[in-house]
């Protein structure tokens, strides 16, 4: 059988690195389907990275903007799929080909069409969900199977958007971490720091990590920095923040690293005094999970008492984590500082990474992806 990847919107973030770490599981484990892969000349981070067994569609006249690239997949890849005889499309970022000449997996993992916070984005950004919310919409009824990364975003979309149960599939992101590779080398920066890890987007809350640092600073008189690694391709809100960090005297205490290579970021959570995941909608969190994979002290907002935001850390890491109340501050910082001040909760931090990195191999998500096509078993 001869699956192909749809790469085209993985520009960033977790969407390069999870392709970075699920291409060459799956080339390891499946000997039997013949894979391709379809990227734009301009997606370097994930070219380099493709498997030896795996056979590039490299597309040269793909646009930057995201609605064209949608209007290009729409017209140009059914041809690309034809010539390729392709027999089923594995397609991420929420969107598929409606008019493939082929079966259909398709992966729904953004929040964002389906978001009720509103108030950080942008009239653009609004309007922009809006259309991604209908053309996921349309792009659930035509695909034959629809997988989403945890319970909580399942439970939530498949009402928004009416598919049953039943075509619906619950498959976790997975992670690679070699720890003999691992070198916890010598500071990057010479300080100590609080860090936060994730593209600087309207629902990662960050307002309410920079305001906790500010009481973690003052109140608890934490003598490092805040560190947020991650694109700050949303303009907008980057200002936004940036204001707020100036109206609190943070501008020398606060650093934004903007994109960095993903293979870097794990000094970045070796380094750190604490890791902070405050976001509120996340389909599911990978930060997370590398965190406490490599027994980082970590915080992340607490789902429980909003069952209708995409918070799904609860489920993806229960009794592990430590959890705050995401629109408080003063909760944040609180927490932080009760696990600066003790060594037995950084100790258990510790003492669990393994279970993380078992838990979520990616290995297994290979092994299960490759199931389902195989169950779908081509044209």
């Amino acid at each position: 059988m001869k699956i192909a990847f749809n790469a085209l919107s993985a520009k960033a973030g977790a969407g390069v690195s999870v392709f970075q770490m699920l291409m060459p599981a799956i080339a390891q484990l499946d000997k039997e389907n013949n894979y391709y892969i379809i990227v734009s000349k301009n997606q370097q981070e994930i070219i380099t990275k493709i498997p030896d067994n795996f056979h590039k569609i490299i597309l040269n006249l793909v646009p930057n903007n995201p609605c064209l690239r949608v209007l290009y997949e729409q017209f140009i890849l059914p041809f690309v799929l034809l010539k390729n005889r392709i027999d089923l499309l594995y397609s991420v970022g929420n969107t598929t080909v409606l008019l493939a000449p082929t079966k259909i997996v398709l992966f729904i993992e953004n929040t964002n069409p389906f978001t009720k916070i509103v108030n950080n984005w942008s009239f653009k950004e609004k309007l922009r969900n809006k259309l991604l919310f209908y053309l996921t919409k349309l792009s659930a009824k035509r695909a034959n199977k629809i997988r989403f990364c945890s319970k909580r975003s399942r439970d939530i979309i498949f009402k928004m958007l009416n598919i049953p149960t039943n075509k619906t599939i619950i498959i976790h992101h997975g992670i690679n971490i070699d720890t003999k590779k691992l070198k916890n080398t010598n500071r990057k920066f010479e300080f100590n720091y609080i860090l936060g890890l994730s593209v600087v987007a309207p629902h990662k809350n960050f307002e309410i990590l920079i305001k906790g640092f500010n009481i973690l600073k003052t109140r608890y008189q934490y003598n490092g920095k805040l560190l947020i690694v991650g694109d700050t391709c949303y303009k907008d809100y980057y200002v936004k923040l940036q204001n707020l960090i100036k109206d609190l005297n943070l501008k020398n205490d606060i650093i934004f690293t903007g994109k960095i290579p993903h293979e870097e970021v794990f000094n970045y959570y070796l380094q750190c005094d604490a890791f902070v995941f405050p976001s509120l909608e996340e389909t599911f969190g990978i930060p997370l999970i590398e965190a406490l994979s490599l027994g980082v002290p970590t915080i992340a907002s607490d789902g429980t008492k909003y069952n209708n935001l995409f918070i799904p850390f609860n489920e993806l890491a229960g009794e592990y984590a430590i959890y705050f109340a995401p629109y408080s501050e003063e909760d944040l910082a609180e927490k932080i500082n009760m696990v600066l001040s003790s060594e037995e909760l950084k100790n258990k931090f510790k003492e669990n990474a393994k279970i993380f990195r078992t838990k979520y191999d990616i290995s297994i998500v290979a092994s299960e992806l490759i199931k389902e096509f195989n169950s779908l078993g081509g044209k």
